[in-house]
């Protein structure tokens, strides 16, 4: 009679001992008449274990490996299993085997193999932890503590899985220095050790609770952990005793000039850190009482004045060389005084921003051009944006006339020097002018003098003018992309974050694979993460959703937009909604004309009814090639990036670099991270760069919030790992209004022949008056060694570089950058010498830029 298997319900012929679909055992009968358990059937031969146990039944066999577990494991290894298995007439067993001998952990494949054989002889891996509760008692800030976690199989075969820490920074895994996971596997019993990092407590009339979820495949457990961590009260002036950061506001409320000492000179700061807590007013420091209201202000103690600015928009103008300085003036005319404190950054190293000088109800800050750029004839555009109370924000765009004369030979007396214009803040914008000493063009001075004609005064210009095209323009190089190839490919996951892999290039550790740029396909390691007012929330999760169809659209040229809503007062739907929208778009190296490098854009509109301030963070779990924790390249520092640094908008470089190997001769993947001079291929928009930016050790933790406690990335040498993460600040956004943010990320290449030496490579914007970064990396120099940059007509050196630079020494490979700003269209051919080599690199200098 057939055979109806009870698992999948299929016919099997009458003889079948096991289902021919499924594998699973069929039901026998013994003389009683009963059915006979898979595991106890008898085989044709039995199989023998090299110390000589005889196995007769699966549940024989299943017994015998959990007993003999490394001579099982050499076993499967060797192929003897997936022979056996064949030869009983179970081909799904024997796949089962090739397989579980093929897996990379031997132990796992073993198990694997187990759970597949038709027994019911081994019992399932159960989990027991000791202890499950653990209090420390008190820890001050500062002090390291140790313990172990004893985990015990009472079950059998193999008990694997992870301990992590929940939301709990303080406590770490494993080795010395400890990480946030942990995974193990064992058959009968592991320790494991867990570490209170001091540094990370923070002291609270509570006791700090973490927890350690311990999740295996056979069970899954927490462990709760306490700790007691002090306060230590403060101990000087006005402020002693306190314990507290409001009684501290009590006290500075009491005699606030007395109080003002102890924050400017850091000493509330310094207490704020022998507590383990983050000093909570991250602006420049005020003066004064000034300083009491900043305290105030960032606690939501006080509220803040409403402030007003003196300009909106401030136009300039000077002569090449001429000292320009301006004050912009924060005031507050409120009726009830309140203490004004303000900042201010500029996105243009020609206007310099000076230290506020505070007068109680006004703030003024000073704006210097210590010397108008040498670009005659030229508007040049800035933009200061000042914080001042309460983090309001205001964006005053700066305009710079460049006039000056001409000069032909001798032709003209020089112009007067050390010119300083102060601007009188009440007044309208004022203009430099040159000195009435300074002769009029050639031109005019030959008409006023009566040896020429206006006529053929205008023919001599016109000749001059074509004298100088030929001798300075460069024809646009023909032909944009050098083929149509794609160079990268992005993946995302289900909330959008995104991962960049190279094709054609096979991950060296998983040849079936391509190689990546993050560290997962996938992009689950990366997130971005918004700041709306108090509020934090990564991009793709609760509590916002997505638009309605537009979590992922393709855009039919290269890129995809998702499109994403968040409701910052869920009591006022739907007139509150911010709407963020994240495209990433692959276009060409500006200097590869290869598709080689996505454009990564956020677009932020308040659509709400009411103002919200809104802020944006982008981490990229950075994997270079084969190298998690690549060392990166810091135009203007001398050596490699390998540890931890975080970036003032001053600070942040035109790009950032890593290399997968060390090695010029042989670089490998060049990673390209584009920071400034970013547009958007046929638009017109203006594009925010970042406004500072972490470079450090991955957190750990994919859901890290707007910021966490760095790490170096070499913190563990034996297992480095980088990420990056840019901020664009918190703003202040009106109803309607849309902020544009974006930065590239890609490939680049090492100009290098010269035996790996020297080699030279470019990033910025390369357009008509675009600034850009020459960076040289320099083998082994000596000491004193220099290295010279020559330009070709057409690029010139910013104002301050030098041509000839000493390289430091930093390591095997050290490096030196040029500031250079592009003057016409064409192809160039920047030259740097060192020691006995030189080499050279390509610019292509675009009126659009090959993204437009």
């Amino acid at each position: 009679m057939a055979q109806t298997c009870g698992k999948c319900s299929r016919v099997n012929p009458p003889d079948a001992a096991y289902c021919y679909f499924d594998g699973s055992a069929l039901p026998g009968t013994l003389r009683n008449g009963g059915p006979m358990a898979g595991g106890q059937r008898p085989f044709p031969s039995a199989f023998i274990f090299p110390a000589g146990r005889s196995c007769r039944t699966f549940d024989e066999l299943a017994v015998c490996c959990q007993e003999e577990w490394p001579a099982a494991r050499a076993l499967l290894k060797q192929g003897y299993f997936e022979s056996f298995l064949s030869s009983l007439g179970r081909a799904d067993l024997a796949t089962a085997a090739r397989q579980a001998a093929r897996f990379p952990d031997p132990d796992r494949g073993l198990d694997q193999l187990l759970t597949r054989l038709p027994t019911g002889a081994l019992e399932p891996p159960k989990l027991l932890v000791n202890p499950q509760e653990v209090s420390l008692g008190q820890v001050h800030y500062g002090e390291d503590r140790s313990f172990e976690l004893h985990l015990e199989n009472r079950g059998m075969r193999l008990l694997h899985g992870s301990v992590s820490c929940e939301d709990c920074n303080w406590l770490a895994l494993g080795g010395s220095k400890g990480a946030s996971e942990k995974h193990f596997q064992f058959g009968a019993e592991t320790l494991i050790p867990v570490h209170v990092q001091g540094k990370r407590l923070r002291a609270g009339r509570k006791p700090l609770e973490g927890k350690l979820v311990v999740d295996s495949n056979g069970g899954t457990v927490t462990v709760v952990v306490r700790a007691d961590v002090p306060v230590k009260p403060f101990a000087e002036g006005v402020l002693a005793g306190a314990r507290s950061p409001r009684q501290i506001a009590e006290k500075a409320k009491l005699k606030p000039h007395e109080a003002a000492e102890l924050f400017e000179n850091g000493t509330v700061a310094r207490w704020y850190k022998e507590n383990g807590w983050s000093y909570p007013v991250t602006t420049p420091g005020a003066k004064g009482p000034a300083v009491v209201q900043q305290f105030f202000e960032v606690l939501g103690l006080t509220i803040p004045p409403k402030v007003q600015i003196s300009e909106k928009s401030l136009g300039l103008r000077g002569n090449v060389g001429d000292k320009l300085q301006y004050e912009l003036l924060v005031s507050n005319h409120e009726k009830k005084p309140k203490p004004v404190f303000a900042h201010a950054i500029s996105n243009q190293p020609w206007l310099e921003v000076g230290r506020a000088k505070l007068n109680g109800r006004s703030a003024a800050i000073p704006l210097v051009i210590p010397s108008v750029p040498d670009r005659e004839g030229e508007t040049l555009t800035a933009r200061v944006v000042v914080i001042a109370n309460g983090d309001q924000r205001f964006v005053v765009p700066v305009t710079l006339e460049v006039g000056g004369n001409l000069r032909f030979g001798n032709a003209l007396s020089p112009p007067e020097s050390g010119l300083a214009l102060t601007l009188d803040p009440t007044s309208p914008p004022a203009r430099a002018k040159p000195s009435r000493a300074a002769s009029p063009p050639l031109f005019r001075r030959l008409v006023h003098s009566g040896r020429l004609g206006w006529p053929v005064a205008a023919l001599l210009v016109l000749l001059i003018a074509v004298l100088f095209y030929d001798a300075f323009h460069h024809a646009e190089p023909e032909g944009g992309l050098l083929d149509r190839e794609p160079r990268l490919d992005v993946r995302f996951n289900d909330t959008m974050r995104f991962g960049i892999i190279m094709l054609g290039e096979p991950d060296p550790e998983e040849p079936g694979k391509f190689k990546r740029l993050t560290y997962k396909e996938n992009g689950e390691t990366n997130n971005t993460c918004l700041k709306i007012d108090d509020k934090e929330i990564l991009f793709g999760r609760s509590p916002g959703s997505w638009v309605r169809n537009k979590k992922k659209v393709d855009l039919k040229n290269g890129g995809f937009r998702s499109e994403w809503e968040v409701w910052p007062d869920p009591e006022q739907l739907p007139n509150s909604r911010i709407v963020v929208t994240q495209t990433v778009q692959l276009v060409p190296g500006e200097q590869t004309r290869l598709l080689d490098t996505y454009l990564v854009r956020y677009s932020i509109v308040n659509e709400a009814k009411e103002t919200h301030k809104v802020g944006l963070r982008v981490m990229l779990d950075t994997f270079i090639g084969a190298n998690d924790g690549s060392p990166f390249v810091i135009p203007g520092q001398p050596g490699l990036l390998q540890s931890m640094r975080r970036f003032s908008y001053k600070e942040i470089p035109d790009y950032v670099q890593a290399l997968e190997r060390e090695d010029l001769a042989n670089p490998g993947t060049v990673a390209h991270l584009g920071l400034k001079g970013l547009r958007v291929p046929d638009s017109d928009i203006s594009l925010e760069a970042p406004e500072s930016m972490l470079i450090c050790r991955y957190p750990g933790n994919p859901e890290v919030k707007w910021d966490w406690e760095p790490e170096p990335i070499n913190q563990d040498p034996g297992r480095k790992d980088s990420c990056v993460a840019l901020y664009w600040t918190v703003q202040t956004m009106n109803p309607g209004e849309r902020r544009e943010m974006a930065f590239t990320y890609g490939l680049n290449a090492v100009s290098s022949n010269s035996g790996g030496q020297l080699g030279l490579t470019t990033g910025g914007s390369f357009k008509p008056g675009g600034e850009f970064t020459v960076t040289a990396y320099v083998k082994n120099p000596q000491d004193g060694q220099k290295a010279r940059i020559a330009l070709p007509k057409g690029l010139t050196l910013l104002e301050g570089e030098t041509a000839e630079k000493i390289v430091e020494r930093a390591g095997e490979y050290s490096q030196v950058s040029w500031r250079v700003r592009a003057e016409t269209v064409g192809t160039f051919s920047p030259i740097v010498s060192s020691g006995l080599v030189q080499q050279s690199c390509t610019v292509r200098i675009t009126e659009k830029g090959i993204l437009d």
